[in-house]
Parts: C-alpha cells; sequence; structure tokens
C-alpha cells in the first residue's frame, strides 16, 4: 500500500490544470523544501555516491507567500509535509483511470510499482528521477512517452506492460535499467538513449548494467544509436558489469534495430529469440571489445551471436561475430596460439578480408622479386637492367606459385631462374625460392579461403 504521504503528491498533482503552473509548484515545493545538502549547496564529500537533487533548467522556482501557504493547507488535509527517504514519493498500487503528465516534473525515490495507468502516460521533457525508482508490475494500457527523461539512479520496470506505443527515446540512464521480464505489446524505440553507469562506486560490483532478460518484444523494436555502456575514462571503475547488456532469453517477434548502436561489452542473447530482420548495421564493435569483461563471458558471448547468425542465415553477421570471438579467445590463449591468431587476423581478417589477403598475396610475390632484382644487380655482369626485371618478376611469381612448375627444366620462366642464378650477386636465389614456396601457397589459400567466404550462397 501506499504510504501515508501519497494523498498529498496526489492533491499536488490535481491542483493545476496547467502544465506549466503544475511544474512551477512541484519543483518550486521540493527547493523550498529541501535542505542544502540534498540540493547540492553544501560539500558532502566523497565515496559513496550520495543523493544530490540538481535544480531543474533555470533554477529552483521562487514560491511566494501566498503558494507556500496554499502548499502547506495543501499538505494539513493530506498528512502532513511529506519526509525524505525511501519511499518519498510512493504511488504503488494506485489506479490513474485518465492521462497522468509528470512531464518536466523532478521526482525523488518514485515508486510507482503495480501501478495501473490507464490513460496516456507522459514523462518528457526532461522529467527527472533521483534516487532509486520503481515501476515493477505496472500496466500501461495507453501510450508511454519517457523521450529525454533522466534516471539518475537505477530504475526498474521489472514485469511492466506497456499495452501500445513505449517511448525511451533520447532517455538517460545513469545508474542501471532493469526490463527484466517486461512486455511490450506495442511498438517500442529507445533510439538515442544512453545506459551509461555514472551512479555506481568504486566499492559496488553487479552483474548487469541494462537488464532485458526474460523481455518480450511483440513489435517493431529499433535500439537505433544507444549506447550500452560507457568505458570513458570520466566513468571508467574498478569494478565493471559483467554484462552491460543482457537480452538472455529474451524475445523479439518483430523487425528489431540495433543500428548505430554502442556496446561498452559483449552483449548477451543467451537463448534469445531474434527475428529475422534484425539490423546490427553501422556499429563500431571494437568498443565491445573491452577488457574489463572477462574473457570467459565475451568468447561465450559471441559465440552465441554467431550460432544465432548462422541459424538465421545472416553469413557477414556470423563471421563477424567470429571474428569477434577469436579476438576475445587471444587474451587467454597461450603464446604460440596467440601469435597465429594475430597473424591470421593480420593477413586475412580471420579469412574476411579479401584485400586484405590479396595484398599480403601480391605483396610478398612483389617483395621477394625486388630482392632478387637487387641481388642480381650486386653482380658485376647483371647484363640488361630490363630483362633482369623481366626475370626477377618472372622468378618471383614462379617461386611463389611452386606447384605450378614454372621454372623446372623446360618450363615457362626456366629461362628466367637461370639468368638469376648467374647473377647471384649475394647468394640469395636459393634462399629465396624457398622462402616463396612456403609464403605464397599460404597466401594464396587465404585469397581462396576469403573469396569463398564472402561469396558461398550458404
Amino acid at each position: 500500500m501506499a504510504n501515508e504521504h501519497t494523498d498529498f503528491w496526489l492533491a499536488l498533482l490535481d491542483l493545476e490544470d496547467d502544465p506549466e503552473r503544475l511544474i512551477r509548484l512541484w519543483n518550486g515545493y521540493l527547493g523550498w523544501r529541501l535542505t542544502p545538502k540534498l540540493k547540492g549547496q553544501v560539500d558532502q564529500g566523497t565515496g559513496w555516491p550520495q543523493l544530490r537533487v540538481d535544480p531543474p533548467d533555470g533554477g529552483w522556482p521562487e514560491l511566494t507567500a501566498e503558494e507556500m501557504e496554499s502548499l502547506d493547507e495543501l499538505a494539513d488535509g493530506n498528512g502532513g509535509h511529506p519526509k525524505l527517504g525511501h519511499g518519498y514519493m510512493d504511488f504503488s498500487d494506485q489506479i490513474f483511470f485518465g492521462a497522468l503528465d509528470l512531464s518536466g516534473l523532478i521526482l525523488i525515490w518514485a515508486n510507482f510499482n503495480r501501478a495501473r495507468f490507464g490513460g496516456e502516460v507522459n514523462l518528457s521533457e526532461k522529467t527527472r528521477f533521483y534516487a532509486q525508482a520503481s515501476f515493477g508490475g505496472a500496466r500501461f494500457e495507453e501510450n508511454f512517452f519517457c523521450d529525454r527523461a533522466q534516471f539518475e539512479a537505477s530504475v526498474s520496470f521489472t514485469e511492466a506492460y506497456f499495452g501500445q506505443f513505449a517511448d525511451f527515446n533520447a532517455t538517460e540512464f545513469k545508474g542501471g535499467a532493469y526490463f527484466t521480464s517486461v512486455t511490450f505489446d506495442g511498438q517500442v524505440t529507445f533510439n538515442d538513449s544512453r545506459f551509461e553507469e555514472r551512479w555506481f562506486s568504486h566499492g559496488i560490483s553487479i552483474p548487469y548494467l541494462t537488464d532485458f532478460a526474460g523481455a518480450k518484444f511483440k513489435g517493431r523494436t529499433s535500439f537505433r544509436n544507444v549506447v550500452f555502456g560507457n568505458t570513458e575514462a570520466e566513468y571508467s571503475r574498478d569494478m565493471w558489469p559483467e554484462r552491460r547488456v543482457n537480452f538472455t532469453d529474451a524475445e523479439f517477434e518483430d523487425t528489431t534495430d540495433f543500428r548505430g548502436a554502442s556496446f561498452g561489452g559483449a552483449p548477451a542473447f543467451f537463448n534469445a529469440k531474434l527475428h529475422e530482420d534484425t539490423d546490427f548495421s553501422g556499429i563500431d564493435w571494437r568498443t565491445a571489445e573491452n577488457k574489463h569483461v572477462p574473457v570467459e563471458y565475451a568468447v561465450r558471448a559471441w559465440e552465441r551471436l554467431e550460432l544465432m547468425m548462422s541459424k538465421l542465415e545472416k553469413p557477414f553477421d556470423r563471421h563477424r561475430f567470429f571474428r569477434l570471438k577469436m579476438r576475445a579467445r587471444r587474451r587467454k590463449d597461450g603464446r604460440l596460439l596467440r601469435t597465429l591468431s594475430w597473424l591470421f587476423e593480420k593477413t586475412s581478417d580471420y579469412g574476411w578480408g579479401v584485400g586484405r589477403a590479396g595484398a599480403c598475396w601480391l605483396g610478398h610475390w612483389v617483395l621477394f622479386s625486388a630482392i632478387l632484382f637487387a641481388n642480381a644487380c650486386a653482380a658485376s655482369c647483371c647484363g640488361s637492367l630490363a630483362e633482369t626485371a623481366r626475370a626477377s618478376i618472372g622468378a618471383g611469381f614462379a617461386n611463389a606459385h611452386a606447384f605450378l612448375f614454372l621454372t623446372a627444366e623446360e618450363g615457362y620462366l626456366d629461362d628466367s631462374l637461370a639468368l638469376l642464378r648467374q647473377n647471384d650477386g649475394l647468394g640469395l636465389v636459393s634462399a629465396v625460392g624457398v622462402t616463396e614456396a612456403i609464403l605464397g601457397p599460404i597466401f594464396l589459400f587465404l585469397v581462396l579461403l576469403t573469396l569463398r567466404n564472402r561469396f558461398r550462397l550458404g
């Protein structure tokens, strides 16, 4: 049940029909009643995050004597002035039959657990929530607007129900957000929102920064340009959430858009059901390769996404997550495997970079041809430079493709190799031939592998 001061806040909401007048009275009342310490006018020291309520844009409204007297009378008739603490603004189990507009208001320890909203709910236009806020089990029957709102500490929507459109565009979640087992029956958008770890101290360790475990997205869903976890030094902590965003057991039943999103660590999609039309384009996945995230978890997370993309027959996305998995694995592999993995990435981007593999193949041929040319020129009687250059290029190609036997007896390029042997000024012809015979097939294999991965049908 709601606490003894719920009636005061409900009466204050009903006091004015003019939204601008309501914002002035509501925020002005807080500016009047909150202590200087809570308003940040007294130094609270450092350490554990302290509750500080910042003034609204333009500062705290200055109430007139008549307005203060009116609010005193309102408090006298509704249980007295509320005392700051957990449950300060307690609307739990309340039923709101009509539309509810809290836009621009400052809410502290707001509790809407199990509340029922029969009309449209509007928390937009920089509605600010201080201290923990909770909407656990709340039911929103009509449209829900929460764009550009700010949650200064953690907020929970666990097991909430959204029956129509839900709008969280450009919302700031600064201390963890929990949408566990939420049901979104209609379209939902989180475009340009930010889930960041600003509220946590060095001594806090939480498993998830943003939790959508078991959530059901039945309509179109968009997380375009969303920030899941901030890795900037200003907000870095010794204890990082293992999962910046957790979609374990979540179900997406319609088009889902993650285009341009930013992940501060590997996202968790374990046992999740993605829609076939899921867009992961435009994401800079380098930010997700966070070394603060445990490597065992990162490997499992990338491996799960790789498998999901394979089932959805999305080879481009599948190989992207394969590459991320391989890079994560390098962090725990031994020196030999780590070196081989690094070389595989640099020479062919783990079998995906056609241009990179082609450059290695062509580059090693050109490089060793230049060495052969310089070696021949070191001899006192190397002959024509043009003829020597032709012989060096031909022999370099033949060495790189020794399986074609181009420099064998009566081969097409045996004369090129013979000329270079006659002018082996530094004695490098044999060493170059052996080296190219080893590297050539490897680089050619990588070229063919990348072409196969890029253009295969299934």
